[in-house]
């Protein structure tokens, strides 16, 4: 065992900083139909990487209605992009427990706290063929967003955790030619009810949340961050007051937590859906005024962080299309400033953000 497992296996069971076998596997029960998926990216960072600078993403989720694989390589050198992401027949996502045991045909993702196998590949589904094979080992402890809400209970309705800070080694191929690789990653979990038979019954009853923002950035002083924000049918003026979570944590150290911050897309481009805009320019402010001394960051501050999108991959899943994704990656900037100094911050972060069409 190593040291960052003890570290979170010293935690009691209802800490947000313990995770357990079966909170890592799927959740079932009779009560609710669910929503899962399990998500990992990467940047190859790493000097030795053969693809310096590339990232990957790569998630299986399931859903009540579809299922669905994530495959997408970034070339953020020359702004192009592999892969996508591919709706699947309902059954096509199969599920283990304990611990993490998820695959779509011959892709999969194994492994428990703190190391997990990837595989994925998008062999007869898609082209140029891509395949990423990869090891991922925690560098910080899990932590739940708001609460831990799985307390290791397959019957959970709801949860989500998340590793920010993660070693990745392993090969990318790209049709006949594989490259080493090596870089920094991230992994998270997430479930949720929907409840419903039918589509009509989809748009009445469920859980909507079809337009969120979705953020982690890794900067190079070691600090890692993530920022989530749902809003339910669209995006309005009142959506900086809905609460969210941003988390911000030194490497393998206890995270800080705050619900109310304020997100703006500040510049945007125009999407392949006519009136539709892609945000390229993201800023994100918060403040702490009564830090605690236990937590990681002891003192006041003021967050302010810039996100500017250099690569994009739109998805556009249905057809006429009605709602759409955007995986982009970018350089993240900004500043920590607190009752001591004002630190500078640089960094590469990986957004998700989707709207209603």
């Amino acid at each position: 065992m190593n040291n960052i497992n003890k570290k979170a296996k010293s935690f009691p069971f209802y800490s947000k900083y313990c995770l357990k076998e079966n909170d890592e596997g799927p959740h079932f029960n009779s009560f609710f139909k669910k929503q899962e998926w399990w998500y990992y990216n990467v940047l190859f960072n790493d000097r030795e990487s053969q693809l310096k600078n590339w990232s990957a993403v790569i998630s299986f989720a399931t859903f009540p209605h579809t299922d669905n694989f994530r495959l997408i390589l970034h070339d953020n050198n020359k702004k192009k992009t592999y892969g996508d992401s591919y709706l699947r027949p309902i059954g096509d996502c199969k599920q283990k427990k304990p611990a993490v045991n998820v695959g779509i045909k011959d892709s999969y993702a194994k492994g428990q706290y703190p190391k997990w196998h990837v595989y994925a590949n998008n062999k007869n589904i898609d082209t140029p063929f891509i395949s990423l094979d990869l090891d991922y080992k925690a560098n910080s402890l899990p932590i739940w967003l708001v609460k831990n809400t799985g307390l290791n209970q397959s019957k959970s309705p709801f949860g989500y955790y998340c590793i920010m800070n993660c070693d990745v080694t392993g090969e990318v191929k790209i049709e006949k030619k594989t490259y080493k690789v090596k870089g920094l990653g991230y992994h998270d979990h997430t479930w949720m009810p929907l409840i419903g038979e039918t589509s009509k019954e989809y748009k009445k009853k469920m859980i909507d949340i079809n337009v969120w923002d979705w953020l982690c950035i890794h900067f190079d002083n070691g600090i890692d961050l993530f920022i989530g924000k749902i809003n339910s049918h669209k995006r309005s003026k009142l959506s900086n007051i809905i609460p969210g979570s941003l988390c911000m944590s030194p490497v393998g150290k206890k995270a800080f937590e705050t619900h109310f911050f304020k997100l703006e897309h500040i510049e945007h481009k125009n999407s392949s859906i006519k009136g539709l805009k892609i945000p390229t320019k993201i800023n994100i402010k918060t403040h702490k005024m009564n830090s605690l001394k236990k937590k990681p960051f002891k003192e006041p501050f003021f967050l302010n962080i810039t996100f500017e999108v250099e690569n994009i991959k739109e998805t556009i899943p249905r057809d006429p299309p009605t709602w759409c994704e955007w995986e982009t990656t970018g350089k993240a900037y900004g500043i920590l400033k607190t009752t001591k100094k004002t630190e500078k911050l640089n960094g590469w972060g990986i957004m998700e953000t989707t709207s209603n069409v």
